[in-house]
């Protein structure tokens, strides 16, 4: 809704759920009339027939996982901008990757960018506060989503319904991806023209004090189990400045709401609030609202530490 109310012509769909193949978009995606675009599972002939300037990727969070979708696009000379979290900053946790589609990119003379709510909230919102210091030294953000507005592959994975056991021993042997938060500061570090000197991060888990249902699953966690966790990630600069950012993805209890805070400790010190920030709906008004930023940029893997400021646009795009 959010592209149409900007006036974009959606030209094709592409999914890989059988549900959805065939359908029309405006059923799917709950939209009151239909839109004349039929999902396809073919992105070769999608973008063969339509020819688009731009494919909005809203898949999966990791580049790994979304690094075949991406090479499609690119190859068809198609512009992408997506919402996983690691393509907002990926060159320092998958340098050779980023690499290869930067390389494909520019070979096919299109942009690659990766945004959504960590665009303003996490990284340049962030930025333009420390820009207002004469002297940093540290950078600590705080920030929370709920588990259960995600869907059964994110509970899953922030181990809803985990024994604390389970949960210990999930920590000692999963090889994990890099968290969102390393990623955010990552982007920080490098706006600022910082070098990081030591990286760290530790994980928490987050316990029931009372039984939460939680929705995605199917499933009620009672008192003691794990209803998600927290990463705390820490980066120290050669520079002096240490960046830490606690996010948390848990299941919600009927008083808890998304969080998005940071604290800057220098000369002087400085306080930015969100309040209860509308996570969801701003992931996708961000994604939006950049897509100009991305089809005027030079051709490559252009992260939002390189383009223009994000700005509010009113009308057509």
């Amino acid at each position: 809704r959010y592209l149409l109310d900007k006036d974009v012509e959606i030209v094709g769909a592409i999914s890989r759920s059988p549900d959805k193949v065939g359908k029309d978009l405006g059923e799917v995606t709950g939209l009151d009339r239909r839109l004349g675009v039929s999902i396809s599972d073919d992105p070769h002939e999608v973008f063969t027939r339509t020819s688009p300037d731009i494919a909005v990727v809203a898949i999966t969070s990791y580049l790994v996982d979304a690094a075949e979708h991406f090479r499609i696009a690119l190859s068809h000379g198609v512009n992408v901008i997506t919402l996983s979290e690691e393509a907002l900053y990926p060159w320092n946790t998958a340098p050779e990757l980023t690499a290869e589609l930067d390389a494909l990119a520019k070979e096919h003379g299109v942009t690659i960018t990766g945004g959504g709510f960590q665009d303003s909230f996490w990284v340049n919102a962030v930025a333009q506060l420390m820009g207002t210091a004469h002297r940093i030294d540290s950078v600590t953000g705080t920030s929370s989503w709920n588990v259960d507005e995600y869907g059964p592959e994110l509970a899953e994975l922030q181990q809803v319904g985990a024994t604390i056991e389970e949960f210990d021993a999930w920590c000692r042997e999963a090889v994990r991806p890099p968290t969102f938060g390393r990623i955010a500061l990552d982007a920080l570090v490098a706006g600022a023209g910082l070098t990081p000197k030591q990286i760290l991060t530790r994980t928490e888990p987050e316990l029931a004090h009372e039984t939460l249902h939680c929705a995605a699953l199917g499933i009620d966690v009672p008192p003691g189990k794990c209803i998600g966790f927290t990463d705390i990630d820490e980066i120290r600069t050669e520079e002096g400045p240490v960046f830490v950012f606690r996010m948390s993805g848990r299941l919600y209890g009927p008083d808890d709401s998304d969080v998005n805070e940071w604290t800057i400790h220098g000369e002087p010190d400085l306080v930015m609030s969100n309040g209860t920030p509308p996570t969801m709906a701003t992931t996708c008004t961000q994604l939006v609202n950049r897509i100009p930023d991305v089809l005027d940029a030079d051709p490559g893997f252009v992260t939002v530490v390189d383009l223009p400021r994000l700005r509010y646009r009113h009308g057509r795009l």
